[in-house]
């Protein structure tokens, strides 16, 4: 009986939740603002450090709405209003004929921007990041 009692406590012991700890607060999401009243001119594109000239360039127009140039064709497109939650497109792009490949550096930046989903700021840098947190694009403020 007594064995009965014990293995009756270690099982409802074993079934209490173990306690968990909250989770940690996110941080709070920075202004598009904070990006507005500039073009940004990237300089890393998928992992490949070396951008070519002419370099894709990005610009909020609003804090829904961004545009700019993937290098040879310009764009338009929608995006969120903060950088903790960016979305940026479907972007809509001139159909000019440029000198490049597909797949090519401005095929890399659109399809970039669009799976962005998140940006943060590292020193002078806006780097944006997908949703595992892989940096898609770093870029610095146009002079």
């Amino acid at each position: 009986m007594r064995l009965c009692g014990l293995l009756l406590a270690a099982l409802m012991g074993a079934c209490a939740a173990p306690k968990v700890a909250p989770p940690p607060r996110p941080l709070a999401p920075v202004p598009v603002m904070t990006v507005m009243g500039g073009e940004w001119v990237a300089f890393a594109i998928d992992g490949v450090d070396e951008v070519v000239f002419p370099k894709p360039l990005l610009r909020w127009v609003s804090a829904t709405q961004v545009s700019g140039s993937g290098g040879c064709n310009g764009f338009t497109g929608m995006a969120v209003s903060d950088l903790s939650r960016l979305r940026i497109g479907p972007l809509a792009a001139t159909k000019v004929r440029c000198l490049s490949l597909p797949g090519g550096q401005e095929d890399k930046f659109f399809k970039a921007l669009e799976n962005t989903r998140t940006a943060r700021f590292q020193n002078d840098q806006l780097v944006l990041l997908d949703d595992t947190g892989l940096a898609l694009v770093r870029m610095l403020k146009a002079e």
